[in-house]
């Protein structure tokens, strides 16, 4: 009987340590997003947070290539239709992109108002994924119910944030309603952009 359960075990043990590792460290990008958006006000003190937009970035590199095993594995268990297909070779792409987005801006070599629009277009991408796999697996029961719910209302909360993102900008940058908006998003707009120079010194402090 040992040898009859333990080899379905080591299969899905490897894909859950992934996700497990890609879901706290993107938790920790959110966390420190937030944290960067209040500190970014205050005066002197700003100085002592100068580390957080290096970061946020190394954090979101190891967020999205730890996820690329996930996208790997849900493909596997999935039904081989197209579109589960496409979207995932279209998202392995896209989480390939973000890190290598991630690792041009802290070397300097890309813009931030660049890389975020970028960035952004990936993010677009990667939910397409989610909501696409999120689906299938509900309608072919081939994941579990609470997953695919998760699935489905993660996939939409990109598309959502953007909107509210988008909305904020309506108003002066760095003021209180548009913070508010980047706490309703938990991210960053894109009226606040964080030179490259700026995470230069961050990563090497």
């Amino acid at each position: 009987m040992l040898t009859e359960t333990h080899p379905p075990r080591r299969r899905i043990a490897s894909p859950t340590l992934w996700a497990l590792a890609c879901g706290i460290s993107g938790v920790a990008a959110n966390v420190l997003l937030l944290l960067d958006q209040l500190t970014e006000n205050v005066g002197e003190a700003r100085q002592y947070f100068m580390w957080l937009p290096a970061a946020i970035a190394w954090v979101m590199v190891v967020q999205f290539l730890t996820l690329i095993p996930v996208a790997l594995a849900l493909h596997r268990w999935l039904p081989p239709t197209r579109s589960v297909q496409l979207a995932t070779a279209a998202a392995i792409d896209a989480m390939l992109a973000i890190a290598i987005l991630q690792l041009l801006l802290l070397s300097g070599a890309l813009e931030f108002d660049v890389q975020v629009v970028l960035v952004m277009a990936t993010f677009l991408v990667v939910s397409t994924w989610v909501l696409t796999v999120s689906s299938t697996g509900h309608r072919r029961g081939t994941l579990p119910r609470p997953v695919t719910r998760f699935g489905l209302l993660l996939g939409t909360s990109h598309p959502v944030g953007a909107l509210i993102a988008a909305a904020g900008l309506l108003f002066p940058s760095g003021s209180a309603v548009q913070l508010a908006f980047v706490v309703l998003r938990a991210g960053r707009p894109p009226s606040s952009p964080r030179p490259a120079a700026q995470l230069r010194r961050s990563g090497s402090a």
